[in-house]
Parts: C-alpha cells; sequence; structure tokens
C-alpha cells in the first residue's frame, strides 16, 4: 500500500494500455508489440521457476 497526495493505493498491476486516460497508479505499455514482449518474457521467467519479481515505482512530486 502506498500513500499518494492523501489516497492510499494499493494492488496495482501491468497492463496494456486500453486507450483510456491515466492508470490509476498501474504500469501500463501502450503498444501492441510491447504488451506481446512484456507477455512472453514473464511466460519465460515462469516457465523458469521465477515466481516473485521485486519491483520499485518512484513517484515523482
Amino acid at each position: 500500500m502506498v500513500q499518494i497526495n492523501g489516497r492510499q493505493r494499493g494492488d496495482f498491476g501491468v497492463h496494456r494500455d486500453a486507450n483510456i486516460p491515466g492508470s490509476a497508479g498501474c504500469i501500463v505499455l501502450g503498444t501492441a508489440p510491447g504488451w506481446a514482449g512484456f507477455q512472453a518474457d514473464m511466460q519465460k521467467l515462469a516457465a523458469s521457476g521465477v515466481r516473485v519479481i521485486p519491483l520499485l515505482v518512484s513517484y515523482i512530486r
């Protein structure tokens, strides 16, 4: 959970951009090739036994 501008948020995701302004804090990939590459990379990692990927997101105010 994080607190941004007085609002608490959590459960962020990584997904393809749905062409709706804003991501509500999620990480979005804006192109079909970018999304396909991300999915392929994640499948390879999962197949090799990786179950957790640490991720640090920094907000610039």
